[in-house]
């Protein structure tokens, strides 16, 4: 599959689920907003009981590919990148699954590629204090996947080397824990099955920000994307699928 081709694998308006499954990320965003240590200790315990997730319905326009130059609108503060990868469901899932019922299912029709799951932190961090999770500040920006799927059971292998980087300076170089965060594939499916919670051929699910894979976890370190006017390049590379690679910048005053 090449880069240009991989919305048109994709059904619209898309679907997305998406939560945090990595404790580092947790324990990072956490420490960020200034939580204590037992504070911190209490969100993960919540977050091995239940998978909070969100659905946003995107149209066509809000996918952006691998090699694509996202604009960020002038009135967008602190955007942010989170570096995941994301499970396509090629058929529609069932009522009352156990987990290794799902493993079975997404081995046979799921497939994964790398997701950019763009983040307005300005707007994340007013809904938090109202109680209502992240969903307006991942509908901004929209999306990036690429460069390609790959099988579900091609992927589960084992767990993927990932490096990040941004203006070729490496931010995140490590061994990607698919097989033992909070959430896996297989458990979110056979959690969302039980409610029973049925989704459609065509639903994305994010696996959660990569420990260490976004700016606002950082405590500072790092300045949000395009900041001054600048043109960031964000690679986002896994081990067996490539590297996802975008140019994010302003948009000038004439351009909306």
């Amino acid at each position: 599959m090449t880069t240009a081709s991989i919305k048109g694998h994709l059904t619209y308006p898309v679907r997305f689920l998406d939560g945090i499954s990595d404790a580092r990320h947790i324990i990072g965003m956490g420490r960020t907003r200034g939580l204590s240590d037992e504070e911190i200790q209490k969100s993960l315990e919540l977050r091995r009981l239940r998978w909070a997730y969100y659905a946003l319905a995107l149209g066509r326009h809000e996918i952006h590919d691998s090699e694509e130059t996202v604009f960020i609108p002038r009135t967008v503060q602190k955007p942010d990148y989170e570096f995941e990868v994301a499970l396509l469901l090629d058929q529609g899932t069932k009522e009352g699954w156990t987990e290794a019922e799902a493993e079975t299912f997404l081995q046979e029709h799921g497939r994964v590629t790398i997701l950019n799951d763009l983040s307005c932190r300005c707007l994340q961090a007013e809904d938090v204090q109202l109680g209502l999770g992240p969903a307006r500040s991942k509908s901004i920006l929209g999306k990036v996947l690429g460069p390609r799927f790959v099988p579900y059971a091609e992927f589960a292998k084992r767990n993927p080397y990932i490096v990040l980087r941004v203006n070729g300076e490496v931010r995140l170089e490590a061994q990607a824990r698919t097989d033992s965060t909070l959430w896996t594939f297989p458990k979110i499916s056979a959690y969302l099955s039980q409610q029973p919670l049925i989704l459609d051929a065509g639903t994305l699910i994010g696996s959660g920000t990569f420990g260490g894979g976004s700016i606002a976890e950082m405590s500072g370190k790092y300045p949000w994307l395009a900041d001054g006017h600048t043109v960031d390049v964000v690679e986002m590379e896994v081990e067996g699928i490539g590297i996802l690679t975008n140019s994010f910048t302003r948009r000038g005053e004439g351009d909306g």
